[in-house]
């Protein structure tokens, strides 16, 4: 897993939402009952910024469309099927700092085989 980057706990309190960069989208890191969790910043419908759009205990809205997700799953809540869920990547706590790493891996072996895997 690659390591994406790190937000100090600090900056997720009172419901924070936190964009960390991630070329070429960004990564929206959370706290959700105190857990840290991270997905994809970009909306999928439009891109907008979903770290600058409302938040209600572990739901997040698109300020652009009001499309609303979980920040936990990823899941779009509402509209229905209207766009697929966000990417979810892996946060972990480790002293005052969340760590987010990217769980998506692709390899080439010799023989130009690809082996993509999202653990």
């Amino acid at each position: 897993m690659k390591h994406v980057g790190a937000v100090p706990l600090a900056d997720l309190a009172n419901d924070g939402l936190v964009r960390l960069p991630y070329p070429p989208r960004d990564v929206l890191v959370a706290l959700v009952e105190g857990a840290p969790t991270a997905i994809e910043d970009a909306c999928n419908h439009a891109g907008a910024s979903l770290a600058t759009g409302p938040r209600k205990g572990s739901v997040v809205a698109c300020p652009l469309h009001g499309y609303r997700f979980d920040l936990l799953s990823g899941d779009l809540l509402s509209p229905r099927r209207a766009c697929p869920p966000q990417r979810r990547f892996d946060a972990v706590l480790v002293g005052d700092m969340v760590h987010v790493y990217d769980p998506f891996e692709l390899a080439l072996s010799h023989a130009g085989a690809v082996r993509v895997s999202q653990e």
